[in-house]
Formats: structure tokens, sequence, C-alpha cells
């Protein structure tokens, strides 16, 4: 078991699932900026796909995805990405001035938060914290190695402690960080997904609390993020471009809205790939109680995270 820092950058290790959560601090119009590059990529068991972009928002690896046609392991999935990234350091494109990021997706790891008194001394908090996660790692990973990060959030000076807390399985991160330790080549940020599409509605600057209802190829995954609470649910959803059967959707939706319903949940907004076919955000939007859709304008939306990334790693 290990700790990954959380700091940019975070010498020795260059691994950050905690970015904090704050607002971007995007640069100032007018200021000449050395060009710097990024490359953010997405996987999971039904895709990838990547882009890679300047500080002037010009591609130079252009968005590029690959949709399985059924569910394949991660080893599989991370083969076939390899040879992308070969064919990027091949060209020239990836070399190790570039900044590269990446998120676990949901299913590998666990976000928490904690709440303690004001009352504590920050040794104890420390310990009770410590020992919260240990908790954590017994009752939801019992015989798998993991990493985890925490941060002690700001808050008010007599209101209560607030510790975000993520935790991931140790294997899904030395696979992701071999791959490109092969072309000599080492990770900048590797977050955690619903950490990316809260970071998302920052860097939109939504309106406190607010929850982002993101889809994705094979998911729905709506996270709530307030002061005092992050919640989070992933729900199975097929999306191909085909047209799906409206009772599936229905069905699906349903069991969205009872967790909506059920966790007093409001302020929500659409995102994701789902945004990018008309009919199908309007079944959406028709049936769920979506206030605003999020679009990123820049690159198509299902680029949405590997956006957000990247905006971590050029303005973070």
């Amino acid at each position: 078991m290990r700790i990954i820092d959380k700091l940019i950058p975070p010498p020795p290790d260059k691994r950050i699932l905690l970015p904090k959560l704050e607002e971007f601090h995007l640069p100032r119009l007018g200021l000449k900026r050395k060009t710097q590059k990024v490359f953010t990529f997405a996987f999971d068991s039904m895709f990838y796909r990547g882009l890679g972009f300047n500080n002037r928002y010009e591609t130079f690896i252009k968005p590029f995805e690959k949709i399985f046609p059924e569910e394949s392991s991660i080893d599989d999935v991370l083969i076939e990405l390899k040879e992308e990234v070969r064919n990027f350091v091949v060209e020239g494109l990836l070399t190790p001035e570039v900044k590269i990021g990446t998120y676990i997706p949901t299913k590998y790891g666990l976000l928490r938060t904690y709440t303690f008194p004001r009352t504590i001394k920050k040794s104890e908090l420390l310990q009770s914290v410590e020992l919260y996660i240990e908790q954590d790692i017994a009752e939801n990973f019992p015989n798998t190695e993991v990493l985890y990060a925490y941060d002690i959030l700001e808050s008010e000076p007599d209101a209560p402690y607030r510790v975000l807390v993520v935790i991931v399985e140790t294997e899904i991160v030395r696979k992701v960080e071999n791959l490109f330790a092969e072309f000599n080549l080492s990770l900048d940020l590797i977050s955690f997904e619903p950490i990316c599409v809260i970071n998302l509605g920052l860097l939109k600057n939504l309106p406190q609390p607010f929850a982002i209802l993101y889809t994705d190829v094979n998911k729905i995954l709506i996270v709530y993020y307030r002061k005092d609470t992050v919640l989070y649910e992933s729900f199975s959803f097929l999306f191909t471009g085909e047209e799906i059967p409206e009772d599936v959707l229905n069905l699906v939706l349903w069991d969205i809205r009872n967790y909506i319903v059920l966790n007093d949940i409001n302020n929500i907004f659409l995102a994701g790939i789902v945004t990018e076919y008309e009919p199908l955000m309007d079944f959406f939007l028709e049936r769920l109680p979506i206030f605003g859709i999020i679009t990123i304008d820049k690159f198509p939306e299902r680029y949405a995270l590997t956006y957000t990334l990247g905006e971590r790693l050029l303005n973070g």
C-alpha cells in the first residue's frame, strides 16, 4: 500500500490521484507564454480515446477513439492503445516534454468524504483519516493491493473538517504506467473518473452544489458535489450510436430518477457522449430533471473529461 502525492509537481513520484478541487487558474489574455503540450487519454473495458493539444488549443494529436464491439479485458484495451502510443512516439508527436494524463475508471476505485469535528487536534485528524481509510479498504478491497490519496478541503474556520479520499487498485495504475515506461515516458497526472467529472463542473463554473450526469460508451455516471458531500453512482448503459429501444432506455432512466429522488439531488447538468446525438439527448431531457447541458466547444463532447485533464495539466 502506498500513499500517492497529490502535489504538482510531486517528485519523485509523479502519480497524482487527487488534484485539488479548486477553481481553474486560466492564463490571462495578452501574455506571451511558451507553448506547452498535453496528451490526455481515457480507457475502459469497451473503448479508449485521447487527444493532444497545446495551450493555444491547437491539436498536435487529433482526437482518436476505438470502441470495441463487446466487453474486453483491460489488458486487451491497453495493448491496442499501446500501438497508438507507439505510432505517436515514432512520428515524434509524443516526447518527454509533453505532459501526459489519464484517469482511472470508476469501477477500479472508490471516492469518499469524511467529516470530523473542528475541535479535534490536527494530529488526531490525520490519525482518524488513516483509520477510516483502513476500514474502507478492508470492507471494499479485502484482497486487493490499493493506492490512496486524501485532501483536507478548505472550509470556514468554525465548520467541520472535510476530507476527500480516493482509493484505487494498484494493478490498474501499474499497467498504465508500464505502457508508457516502454517508451521512456511517464505520466504527470493520474486522476479518478468521478474527480474528473467534478473538475469538469468547476472548470465550467457551475453554481454549487451541482450534479453532472456524465454519459459514456458503457456507463452513465452521476456525480453530486457540494461543500459537505460528494455522491456518485454508475449505471450500466451501452451506447453504440445505433437506435436504442425505448423500453431499455426507460428502465435505465427510471433507476437514475429514483437515485436522484432518494438522494435529493438537484441542479443537474447533462454531459458526455449523449449530447452529441440530439434525439437521444432530448429523450434524457424529457425524462429527467436536468437543469442544463455542458458543452466544451473545442472538441467533440465525448472528450469532455480528457479535455478537463488537459486543462489541469496546462493550468492546474
